[in-house]
């Protein structure tokens, strides 16, 4: 049981110091990448000077490994395993780590990780398109709740939102067989796919635009709910929203503003945490603002 935890102590450390490194050069690019005016939507913001960094700041400290469900996911099932070795072997253990028990557990390591990636996105395709919903609206509206979109902006997820979202997908994986080194395995593609979707950047992916989710495709997603606002929810295969008929990327212009129809809304990382379960207050002398991206 102690060896268990060790191990267990030693793999979180790795995942942990390791994701800070993938955010430090995350920065470095996003940087690296300001400077070149021509790539970005609107040359004239930094993503360094944007007022909300800090609470995008706290979101990273505070959720990113939620956001990730395997970084804490995948140590809490080997622990629990590790309680009940007295009904499986260490053997039984380590296969279980390894190769996943499931449908899909007999097919091979990289068969496994396109599964993952198209499944996973189809998933949270749907999930995506309920939040968008009157249900779970206020959970979601914390994400589309920046004024100025950039990568950062990726990592700012209600812990519900994420419980019923990516947490939730990754144990349905879990479940059908996937190996949970799978999941870790495409950690950085994850993160770094999710920062690239949100980034100050005018990329569209030209005619790959309509299978790969870009810079462009998504800030529309980020824009007013009757412009491109209630489109485009794939996180990764653009895809399945021109299958569902959702895609949205007219040519030549972009979204120009950002935000929620909630004069209300609070600022701070903890303001945001309770927003979800707080009546909601209508501006002085208006009716009842209501829920979705900036009208």
């Amino acid at each position: 049981m102690f060896d268990t935890i060790g191990l267990l102590a030693a793999q979180l450390f790795q995942i942990y110091s390791g994701l800070l490194i993938v955010l430090a050069v995350l920065a470095l690019i996003f940087t690296v990448l300001a400077v070149f005016a021509s790539q970005s939507c609107d040359p004239s913001r930094r993503w360094w000077k944007n007022p909300e960094l800090p609470t995008d700041i706290g979101y990273a400290i505070g959720t990113t490994l939620m956001q990730h469900w395997h970084l804490l996911g995948l140590p809490a099932m080997a622990l629990i395993y590790g309680c009940l070795s007295g009904f499986m072997s260490p053997a039984e253990i380590k296969d279980y780590i390894a190769n996943g028990h499931g449908p899909l557990a007999g097919i091979g390591f990289w068969w496994q990780v396109a599964i993952q990636l198209v499944l996973t996105d189809f998933f949270l395709y749907w999930i995506h398109r309920g939040f968008h919903g009157a249900a779970l609206w206020r959970f979601h509206a914390i994400h589309h709740s920046p004024v100025e979109v950039d990568w950062h902006t990726a990592f700012r997820f209600h812990p519900v939102n994420l419980a019923l979202g990516s947490q939730l997908v990754g144990l349905l994986m879990l479940t059908l067989g996937i190996s949970p080194e799978v999941p870790v395995f495409l950690i950085v593609w994850e993160i770094l796919s999710a920062a690239v979707v949100h980034a100050n950047l005018n990329w569209t992916f030209g005619p790959f635009r309509y299978v790969l989710a870009g810079p462009v495709f998504h800030r529309w997603h980020h824009g007013p709910a009757n412009d491109g606002g209630s489109s485009n929810f794939a996180p990764t295969f653009a895809f399945w929203d021109f299958l569902f008929g959702t895609f949205y990327m007219p040519e030549g212009r972009l979204p120009e503003k950002f935000g929620v129809d909630d004069p209300n809304f609070p600022k701070s990382y903890l303001g945001q945490m309770l927003y979800p379960f707080l009546p909601q207050r209508p501006a002085a002398g208006t009716a009842a603002v209501p829920g979705g991206p900036a009208a």
